[in-house]
């Protein structure tokens, strides 16, 4: 496995998740399949329990895109439920005493409300700035993601401040889209699409407002618990289990590289492996399936038959790998080829 995939084990809280559940349940929608074969099942999920891979948010997310037709989705979920998503954090930033108290907090611990996008800050200009960039590569869901991010943050001011009134103007990196108006309902100011960054622009009387939402008790309690987050979610992926077990299982390709010689290589039980794996938020046979479905889309995108696609992943039949690549994509492989190949 290349380096530059080791993004896509790393592990963050399903708020994100919890917030497209929720947004499901009130449009009615059925959502459970969106959900297969992901590490955490659905009532984790949905209660903001333990820590989900950067992939298996991507999967979901693309899935929720694919069923729902909603462009701006992302949008949807951050001004809905933009606390839900933002989970504890969110709970602290608008118990914060000040706006700076919650700005200091939002930046600190950004990384547990369940974003894949990291958020930074620039007050050298006249007008105050919070700048939203990829913690990750997200390919295709930089919109979802963008849109998730900062619509949440605005849903998180209008319940500190009863409103947004000084946000001055929204940049977005991606193309204006063709539908317009749940933006300008939103964000009610200038924006402006195909800009070199994703940004909130404020004028400076943001910093003379009064936080509604004060309390010094909830927001004591709510740092405690965004602390601990963060100590487990920095714990979990600074465990190398998962990444070793996806390189070796990639190498050892086609031969089907099991559970006991996975634990032989680490010199432990097979029942403490699967422990240290759960700590980690995956399983042995999540990874193998996640090792393999990329391995055959990269295969896939390159001058190879399916057949030849199937014998490389260790497959014996050729229907077995076509029946496991559509349970991991929802596409036959030769239908994908043929969206990705030139």
């Amino acid at each position: 496995m290349s380096p530059t995939s080791n993004h896509l084990l790393q592990h963050v809280p399903p708020a994100l998740l919890s917030g497209l559940i929720h947004y499901a349940k009130e449009q009615q929608l059925t959502y459970q399949h969106w959900f297969e074969g992901i590490a955490l099942d659905v009532t984790q999920i949905d209660q903001g329990h333990g820590f989900i891979s950067f992939q298996d948010i991507c999967k979901v997310a693309t899935r929720a895109l694919q069923d729902t037709q909603c462009e701006h989705l992302g949008l949807e979920i951050g001004r809905d439920k933009g606390l839900i998503s933002m989970g504890m954090l969110g709970f602290a930033m608008i118990s914060s005493q000040n706006i700076v108290e919650a700005l200091q907090t939002g930046l600190q611990y950004h990384p547990i409300s369940g974003s894949v996008m990291d958020l930074d800050y620039d007050f050298s200009s006249n007008h105050p700035m919070l700048v939203i960039k990829e913690r990750y590569p997200t390919g295709q869901l930089l919109r979802f993601f963008c849109d998730e991010a900062l619509s949440s943050i605005i849903s998180c001011l209008d319940v500190m401040l009863g409103g947004h009134q000084d946000l001055l103007e929204v940049h977005f990196s991606f193309a204006k889209p063709a539908h317009l108006d749940a933006y300008h309902a939103h964000y009610q100011c200038p924006l402006h699409f195909s800009s070199h960054m994703n940004a909130l622009v404020f004028r400076p009387e943001i910093f003379t407002r009064n936080i509604k939402t004060a309390s010094a008790a909830n927001y004591s309690t709510a740092i405690r618990v965004c602390q601990m987050a963060l100590q487990d979610m920095q714990a979990i992926n600074q465990q190398q289990y998962a990444h070793v077990l996806s390189y070796l299982i990639e190498q050892h390709l086609p031969q089907h590289f099991d559970m006991t010689q996975a634990a032989q290589h680490f010199q432990m039980s097979e029942r403490h492996l699967r422990r240290q794996l759960s700590a980690e938020g995956c399983s042995f046979q999540n990874l193998r399936q996640h090792v393999l479905e990329n391995k055959a889309k990269q295969l896939l995108q390159q001058s190879l038959s399916i057949s030849e696609v199937s014998q490389q992943l260790g497959f014996s039949e050729l229907r077995e790998f076509r029946r496991a690549f559509k349970r991991w994509t929802g596409l036959s492989p030769s239908l994908y080829k043929n969206q990705t190949t030139p």
